[in-house]
């Protein structure tokens, strides 16, 4: 007699799924349940991913399933499919995939709490004023709207300013006719409290979806999405394993952002996954930027995706005009021109903002000692330090250690200490020095860490409570401050020289995006761009040509080199106490694959950073002409590592198209 046998996940780190017998007397059990079993000595809870029947001919035993949790499957074949999908294409434990893409009650084994909010409070919604569409966004809502019933991928590559989010808005009117769901994903949480102002109007349902929420909060808002109460589901890169079950419409903005790549754990791009899922589904998507990723830009030039080009900002605003200041030929202790001060104090005059970006925070990334030579370094991850200031800390910015720091010496208890390099913590004190009768503000995750302050910050600055703006990248993207009619760009001369093969492309994104902060009201903007390094080609090209152009050439150049997004790429990162360790680990996987003649292998090799938290950290790079041929060699390869010696010394992981070598 045929058995029933369901096939459980768990959430750990582990790549199989784990046969076990139901019990005849068992209520019905479905796939999506959740299940309480023993596993080792130990009683778990799993996900039932798949019921089949074991044959009687076979004879091994089984441990029998110990109860049922969930007497309905708290998620359906489709999003099976897809936590399945995920855990195939990146190479990770399908119980890790899950526990990323589930809320943390789900985790927890528990009985799901039975009471929740079944509406949406909509009582502070506006009507929002109906907008006549440029020449643009009409052609960009046309194109869209032909394909509203089927899978298509659209890049909408618009210039900062030039209305992308209305024409979200006017597709988004339209899937909503169907009584359809529409899913936005952004890259950081503090871009969606001014998107679901936008999408809020009307009668229209609009939940959020992120790791700052509450569990009951984040359960809660699961639930109403999964029952249909919901019209719009603004959330970070995990709503991307949201059930949806009358999914219409999914919206990717600015899809060239790293932050959609999930970097530890299950390596996943939520990007990708949500073109997966839109073809998956036959539904259209709309990539949003004012930068595309390389990746992208191929696509569109293999027409892969339809192309949307808005050249132009709204309301016939002007683009801001740049202007670029040669820093080396100025004494080495000048951190800000002459023209920047000047230009500051022209903005404060006419009751403008000001914005000054500087993507390093703290107080000085470097300091020494002038009587011993003392440099501060992180005993983890052979770094140097940063100053902060504010809290007399030397910080290190890769594994978050912090000591104690009063400004002496802690080899020789000198005083006499140099302070070099300028980080957000600097800058605002010269300003403040500089500027001493107006209002200024730092903004970066040091002083934005408490639930809601980067919002009333953000309120604040529309509101011109603040006349200058200091920031990290968190100030570069999505934001419209109208007042904001100067830009000053500081210290990118490092990007321009890095070895990361991401690093000018992301750098080319950052320029573009903070400049385009500037004159997006009724005056005109400006945009200064300090830098000693004002002959580099790239950075020319970007200035006199665009970002498009600038993009066809480094994509012809990586197609000469061989490089992604070219070729496929794959990492096998590999973490030790040892160095010696995880090299010779990786060298045995290398012995295991290089048989294949259709892929090249490059390593083992030091990470970027090669130490962090006192672990090593090494790669193994394997390129391939193809995704397919890529991850077959990574998949075959898989079963094998158990067997290499010592790998329980070592942390590995899988990462498919990485974001870079780190």
């Amino acid at each position: 007699m045929n058995k029933n046998i369901a096939k459980i996940a768990i959430t750990k780190p582990l790549h199989n799924l784990f046969d076990y017998e139901i019990p005849e007397n068992m209520g019905l059990l479905k796939p999506g349940c959740r299940v309480c079993i023993e596993f080792g000595k130990k009683e778990i809870h799993g996900f039932v991913m798949q019921i089949t029947e074991k044959n009687s001919s076979f004879d091994y035993k089984l441990k029998k399933i110990i109860k049922i949790i969930d007497t309905k499957p708290l998620l359906d074949l489709e999003t099976l499919n897809l936590f399945s999908w995920v855990s195939m294409y990146y190479h990770a434990p399908i119980g890790q995939v899950l526990s990323i893409g589930l809320p943390s009650l789900f985790r927890q084994g528990n009985n799901l709490p039975i009471e929740i909010e079944d509406k949406i409070d909509i009582k502070q919604t506006k009507i929002k004023h109906k907008i006549i569409p440029t020449a643009e966004q009409s052609n960009a809502i046309k194109t869209i709207s032909q394909s509203l019933n089927s899978y298509e991928c659209f890049l909408l590559d618009g210039i900062t300013g030039s209305g992308k989010t209305e024409v979200y808005k006017n597709i988004q009117e339209q899937i909503y006719k169907k009584k359809l769901q529409t899913l936005i994903i952004v890259p950081e949480k503090n871009l969606i409290p001014e998107l679901i102002e936008y999408f809020r109007i009307s009668n229209i349902r609009v939940v959020e979806y992120h790791s700052s929420l509450t569990p009951k909060k984040k359960f809660t808002n699961w639930t109403l999405i999964q029952n249909c109460k919901t019209d719009v589901i603004i959330g970070t890169r995990s709503s991307v394993f949201l059930k949806i079950p009358n999914l219409g419409l999914i919206i990717v903005d600015e899809e060239h952002d790293p932050s959609f790549k999930n970097n530890s754990e299950a390596r996943y791009n939520a990007r990708d996954i949500a073109i997966y899922r839109a073809k998956n589904k036959n539904i259209p998507i709309i990539l949003g930027s004012a930068t595309p990723s390389s990746e992208t830009m191929l696509n569109t030039i293999k027409q892969k995706y339809t192309h949307i080009k808005m050249r132009n900002r709204i309301n016939n605003q002007s683009l801001p005009d740049l202007k670029v200041i040669n820093m080396s030929n100025r004494k080495k202790n000048i951190v800000l021109a002459d023209e920047v001060i000047s230009s500051i104090n022209n903005r404060l005059e006419n009751n403008e903002q000001t914005l000054i970006f500087l993507n390093r925070r703290g107080y000085s990334p470097l300091i020494t000692c002038r009587e011993c030579s003392w440099v501060p370094q992180c005993n983890e991850c052979n770094l140097n330090m940063t100053f902060h200031k504010n809290k007399n800390l030397l910080m290190c910015h890769h594994c978050g250690r912090a000591t104690k720091f009063n400004n002496s010496c802690l080899k020789c208890n000198s005083n006499d200490i140099a302070y070099i390099g300028e980080g957000t913590e600097k800058i605002e004190e010269l300003i403040k020095k500089q500027f001493y009768r107006s209002s200024v503000i730092r903004i970066d995750s040091d002083n934005t860490r408490k639930k809601g302050q980067t919002e009333k910050i953000f309120n604040d600055i529309k509101n011109n409570k603040y006349d200058i703006l200091i920031g990290t990248q968190m100030l570069s993207k999505g934001h419209n401050f109208p007042d904001i009619t100067l830009v000053v760009i500081m210290n990118i001369d490092q990007s321009l020289f890095s070895p990361r093969l991401k690093a000018i492309e992301q750098l080319a994104q950052q320029l573009i995006q903070v400049a385009g902060r500037s004159g997006r009201g009724s005056k005109k903007g400006e945009v200064i761009l300090q830098t000693s390094f004002p002959e580099n080609e790239d950075l020319n090209c970007l200035i006199k040509y665009g970002y498009e152009k600038w993009m066809i050439n480094l994509l012809s150049l990586r197609d000469n080199l061989r490089l992604p997004p070219h070729r496929s790429w794959g990492i096998v990162h590999a973490k030790a106490k040892k160095y010696i360790d995880a090299e010779k680990f990786l060298e045995n996987i290398k012995k295991i694959i290089e048989k294949n003649k259709e892929i090249e292998i490059f390593g083992p090799m030091p990470s970027t950073m090669q130490k962090k938290s006192d672990l090593y950290n090494l790669n193994l790079v394997i390129q391939a002409k193809n995704k397919t041929k890529l991850n077959y060699v990574i998949r075959d390869c898989i079963p094998s590592i158990k067997d290499i010696p010592y790998s329980n010394k070592i942390r590995w992981t899988i990462d498919i198209d990485p974001i870079d070598y780190d």
